[in-house]
């Protein structure tokens, strides 16, 4: 371990050198490396994570770069599992990265998503979503969820351990009503906060420091700078999680 690199993290009562060798240890999958994946894989580099997954099938367009920050004008054209990888390894080079130029889903969620500890989703569509939540109920992952609309970001972490509840309970059906990023707008640094809040999740559950957010939900104003924390509990009901499964 290099003391001096993690030096301000290993004077934190909530880390210590027991943490940062938790750190070390842990795997983290991160599902979509846009807006949101961009800055926490940046973080979970940096603090010392032992190996990233890396997954997304998309290559780079000019309309990322405004919130995309792993990624800049000579990258456009490029898969960006492939531009992300080198920079991340440039950023610590202790990390093992493992990609997967793949678009998550039911058909291959095992195959990629078995070794890892803790799942981070920064997708933008509702297959992909119901996809990662469904494999980290059966497998019992803990999933850090974050989301984007215009100004406001929605935080939260759902762990099928604790039985607090999951992404279906939230969601249960697919709604069109619900614009992504292209369609409704997005200010280009909200992916930065509540990608980096990510981080920070996973960090805390990774060491077993801090309160979890794993029975509320962390909703971010950027317009006015607010946040209001929302309880939520399981739905009963619920086709993935629920009493009848």
């Amino acid at each position: 371990m290099n003391t001096e690199r993690y030096a301000r993290q290993l004077v934190l009562p909530q880390i210590g050198k027991a943490g940062q060798q938790k750190l070390s240890e842990a795997r983290v999958l991160i599902v979509g490396l846009g807006g949101l994946g961009c800055p926490a894989a940046l973080y979970l580099a940096a603090a010392g994570v032992g190996t990233l997954g890396l997954v997304d099938n998309d290559m780079v367009q000019f309309s990322n770069l405004h919130r995309q920050i792993l990624y800049g004008e000579a990258d456009v054209g490029e898969a960006k599992v492939r531009v992300a990888a080198p920079r991340l390894h440039a950023i610590n080079p202790a990390v093992k990265l493992e990609t997967f130029g793949e678009k998550f889903s039911v058909e291959n969620a095992i195959e990629i998503g078995k070794s890892f500890d803790v799942v981070l989703d920064c997708t933008d569509n509702f297959s992909a979503r119901y996809a990662i939540n469904a494999f980290c109920v059966e497998y019992q992952k803990p999933e850090v969820f974050a989301s984007l609309y215009r100004f406001e970001g929605f935080l939260t972490v759902f762990d099928a351990r604790l039985a607090a509840g999951c992404y279906r309970c939230l969601y249960p059906e697919s709604s069109e009503a619900i614009q992504n990023c292209a369609e409704a707008g997005v200010i280009g640094v909200l992916p930065g906060i509540m990608g980096s809040l990510q981080a920070l999740e996973t960090v805390k559950i990774l060491t077993g420091g801090g309160e979890i957010l794993d029975r509320h939900c962390l909703v971010y104003d950027g317009l006015t700078q607010t946040l209001r924390k929302i309880a939520r509990s399981r739905n009963p009901s619920c086709r993935v999680c629920g009493d009848g499964v």
